[in-house]
């Protein structure tokens, strides 16, 4: 019996795959730039620290938030290199449950991969939902700077959908121009960063010394533990990275991906890391009083805008010049929500979703209706802004931890499994002997980051300042385990291997090809 049941999985893969290669295969349509444009695009680099510098501001001041960025930074390139290996091995729209399925034991390689397809997708969608709100409230933030407009909440719900309707008509009839956007957005991140350097410093008359920038901890959380507070106030940096996977997720779109996603992701990390540190010490000392700062009219919806109209004393060009983070976090959503989709359409293919997910339109060659399926969820998130931003917040915040939770899997999987039981054929980024080491800190990396962006933000609690992350965390893995026990469980193969002259990828256990 146990032959014949091999014999008929053996027939439903090959089936599968047969029936993959009749349907419209997706065009490579984009290439090393555009790979290298999602990734800086979906991470935000210094325009992400801008949009986030609030609660790093509260969790540690000036010196938290430098050694944070360092500290982080340091993570994050750790981090990034052993997802560029796994993606060298096996490029997919899949991303991290691809690289779950073939680096788990084969008897838990199913499930495991299937929550961690879940983290991945929440992560993306969900991050996509983030940018819109930050355009959302950096815009009411700049028009509320210029008159005296009162921010109201179903105004940003308004603006929310009319981003996320231009990311879907984008996805789906133009998207060809996702690699012109990306490139025009590495020409705007570059020039904005020195016109802003340029600019705060310039026309900041009262500066802080250096001390002040590198030795001055401040705490305003009410935890006793300033080590507590500097923890979480690292949420500035790690939004600054955001997204490490966005580019992952257009593999199949990218000729020899195997080897420019990977370049891209390495390179993104350490420009973004060494870039933004000399912008961050030039904010800080041009950054005037922090508790001034955020006691501002819109010093926690946009603190950045304030410090800058602070220091130029003119409104007109702070908005000019936090404009920039503004228009690449709108750009970001085109991105994570075109990951997004081809996630779901990837698990599709893999059986986890209805097979109608798993079909690219025949003209426009893109997973319409894995575009389309997100919309009714994303109205509902962004309707319980209208009634309850304490709510909306709490599932933003969970975004950072679904991604840090997608990365750790594989990692952890690689480092305690898969690099002692498998013989993995790895591809053209091999870390080679030093790769466990790396493996192992950006593990513990990982799981720093997951408990304390988890940690409350303020102490004592309350409803109003909770942290709703774990709760966020919770919905997702509640949702695929009901998921998985009444559907994907007879369904879900895990990720299925296309094996093809430009991607080969085989998994190889004690010595015998499986």
């Amino acid at each position: 019996m146990g032959g014949l049941e091999k014999n008929d999985e053996a027939l439903a893969q090959t089936s599968s795959i047969v029936r993959a290669m009749n349907e419209p295969q997706p065009k490579k349509r984009f290439n090393f730039w555009t790979a290298f444009g999602i990734s800086i695009c979906t991470s935000g680099s210094w325009e992400g620290w801008i949009a986030s510098i609030a609660q790093g501001i509260v969790g540690g001041g000036p010196a938290g938030l430098v050694w944070g960025w360092v500290f982080v930074s340091l993570g994050i390139v750790v981090l990034a290199a052993s997802l560029a290996e796994f993606v060298s091995m096996w490029p997919s729209a899949g991303g991290q449950y691809v690289w779950a399925t073939n680096l788990a034991p084969k008897k838990y390689a199913r499930v495991v991969s299937w929550f961690t397809a879940w983290f991945t997708i929440a992560g993306l969608w969900l991050g996509a939902l983030s940018c819109g709100m930050g355009v959302a409230v950096q815009i009411q933030s700049y028009v509320a700077s210029a008159s005296d407009y009162t921010p109201k909440t179903w105004h940003a719900f308004l603006i929310n959908i009319g981003c996320m309707v231009c990311w879907i008509v984008v996805n789906i009839f133009f998207v060809k121009a996702l690699h012109w956007m990306n490139e025009l957005v590495l020409v705007v991140h570059v020039i904005g960063y020195f016109l802003t350097i340029g600019v705060l410093t310039g026309t900041t008359k009262n500066k802080h010394d250096a001390a002040y920038v590198f030795t001055n901890f401040e705490n305003y959380t009410g935890w006793d533990s300033n080590f507590v507070s500097w923890s979480v106030g690292l949420l500035s940096a790690l939004y600054a990275f955001f997204s490490l996977d966005a580019a992952v997720h257009y593999s199949d779109e990218i000729p020899k991906a195997n080897v420019v996603i990977p370049r891209a992701m390495i390179l993104q990390a350490a420009c973004s890391s060494i870039s933004t540190f000399p912008f961050i010490i030039a904010v800080l000392f041009c950054i005037g009083d922090t508790s001034e700062v955020l006691a501002s009219p819109i010093g926690l919806m946009s603190p950045f805008t304030q410090i800058v109209i602070n220091g130029t004393g003119n409104v007109g060009v702070s908005i000019f010049l936090n404009a920039v983070s503004t228009s690449v976090a709108f750009a970001a959503g085109f991105d994570l929500w075109g990951a997004a989709s081809r996630s779901l359409w990837s698990m599709s293919r893999d059986g986890g979703l209805p097979s109608r997910l798993g079909k690219l339109h025949p003209t426009w060659n893109v997973p319409v209706l894995g575009n389309l399926v997100l919309i009714p969820p994303s109205i509902v998130i962004y309707m319980i802004y209208i009634w309850n931003t304490t709510a909306f917040y709490g599932i933003m915040a969970g975004v950072l931890v679904a991604f840090q939770l997608s990365y750790v899997i594989p990692i952890g999987l690689c480092l305690f499994y898969a690099r002692w039981n498998i013989e993995l054929v790895k591809g053209p980024f091999n870390m080679g002997r030093i790769g466990w080491v790396v493996n192992a800190l950006a593990f513990l990396f990982g799981c720093f980051m997951i408990i304390f962006m988890s940690f409350l933000v303020y102490y004592p609690v309350t409803a109003a300042n909770m942290n709703y992350s774990c709760v966020i965390i919770g919905a997702i893995v509640i949702f695929s385990s009901i998921a998985w026990f009444f559907y994907a469980e007879k369904r879900y193969r895990g990720a299925a291997e296309f094996i093809d002259a430009e991607h080969p990828s085989t998994h190889f256990e004690s010595g015998k090809a499986e």
